[in-house]
């Protein structure tokens, strides 16, 4: 695989992140600042209200904290860090459904491998699958397993959404699934991906990744 579609990930992730800190956290900021000098106007006039304003403000900044923690856990995973790769994606899950939108089978194992740079990479392609489900695909339902057999990590996603087709890569489906990017994440570090999906038919996406161990 070529350096530069190495680059291109980098760069695509680049502009990911920072459409995410700009549609989400800075803007946030920026309409905390207005609350706060809202609030200044209240002191003498009405303490009260401008209590009550202060409280919003406190509570929003502790959320835009928690958005900022899940960009830096994006970039690198702590659970991953101290836990390993199961403990991430059980958090991923758990952030996902948060809410409790979904109906999720969840089963996973253990992967072992020296080379953090792989396990990075299987989770950041996980990752990606399960966001695409969250934002695209309308479903209720995710099923989300992964397993290692024969020094392979195996990983299979599904949802019960409104599908695409993947064999037309000109389409918007291709652009908002970043179908590319997946296949290249994948590989680079030598797997295979298959992606089964049908209009109104949910979409089933199958990783296969060789890990190696000293």
């Amino acid at each position: 695989m070529s350096n530069l579609m190495a680059l291109s990930i980098q760069e695509e992730d680049r502009q990911r992140i920072a459409r995410e800190l700009h549609d989400t956290s800075l803007q946030n900021l920026a309409h905390l600042i207005h609350k706060i000098e809202l609030s200044s106007l209240f002191i003498d006039q009405d303490p009260v209200r401008a209590k009550l304003e202060l409280s919003v403000v406190n509570k929003n900044l502790r959320e835009i904290i928690e958005e900022i923690r899940c960009t830096i856990f994006d970039l690198r995973p702590m659970s991953f860090d101290d836990l390993g790769l199961k403990a991430a994606f059980e958090r991923l899950v758990s952030g996902i459904n948060e809410k409790g939108n979904y109906e999720i089978d969840l089963s996973l194992e253990e992967v072992s491998c020296e080379n953090n740079l792989i396990l990075m990479s299987i989770y950041r392609v996980a990752k990606e699958c399960l966001i695409n489900i969250v934002k695209h695909a309308d479903a209720d339902r995710i099923l989300f397993h992964c397993e290692c057999k024969d020094n392979l990590c195996l990983i299979h996603i599904e949802d019960n959404g409104k599908g695409f087709d993947p064999n037309r890569p000109g389409e918007d489906s291709d652009k908002h699934f970043g179908i590319s990017v997946i296949k290249e994440r994948i590989a680079l570090i030598g797997g295979k991906i298959e992606i089964d999906s049908k209009i109104d038919q949910g979409t089933k996406i199958r990783i296969e990744v060789p890990i190696f161990n000293k």
